[in-house]
């Protein structure tokens, strides 16, 4: 009996090790997703205040990482009320029809040191395309928190609008706004150890 429990113990060690990784929980305060476009060869910033994330990331265990951001898209702003009538309107992001766009990660790739990429699919307008997310992350122990971890992770996604239909009837050409869009991902979370 005893060599029974001993070999079943045994077998369900893996699994205990292989055990759900913890979410990390995201302090919005400190986080934010940002973009760059350029109308008429000056730069228009932007930003989304509203979205939520849920990531699972143990640079460890990569294969059971997982991300998958939701932006409400009616919450964009450039700080501007006519650009952003323009961009939550139908030409543009069409927020009424359209309120969320999405990167969900389906692998989490180690280039050394602190650089990652996030392979994944981003969806916007219903649009959905295959994107890399290039990330650097540093996690140390949480100062605030003892027993916790704290994470930053920064990255840069560059698009293309009109892959995704953002400009539409006069906006589909590229004489006024520039077809590139580049997004800034700065995310600073914490989890227990």
């Amino acid at each position: 009996m005893f060599r029974w429990l001993s070999l079943a113990a045994l077998l369900l060690a893996p699994a205990a090790l292989a055990a759900p990784q913890d979410t990390w929980t995201i302090d919005t305060r400190a986080s934010a997703l940002t973009f760059t476009a350029t109308q008429t060869g000056a730069f228009v910033n932007g930003r989304f205040p509203t979205w939520t994330g849920e990531i699972v990331l143990d640079p460890a265990a990569l294969g059971g990482a997982r991300i998958d951001i939701r932006i409400q898209t009616p919450s964009v702003t450039a700080n501007n009320p006519d650009v952003d009538s323009l961009l939550r309107g139908g030409n543009f992001l069409d927020v009424r029809k359209f309120p969320e766009a999405r990167f969900v990660a389906t692998s989490i790739v180690a280039l050394g040191g602190e650089r990652y990429e996030a392979r994944g699919q981003l969806t916007i307008r219903d649009v959905t395309r295959d994107a890399v997310l290039p990330f650097t992350l540093r996690i140390a122990d949480d100062p605030v928190q003892p027993g916790s971890l704290r994470a930053a992770a920064r990255g840069r996604l560059p698009l293309k609008r009109l892959d995704y239909g953002v400009g539409q009837n006069d906006w589909a050409g590229t004489g006024q706004v520039a077809n590139e869009v580049t997004v800034d991902v700065n995310i600073v979370a914490s989890r227990r150890k």
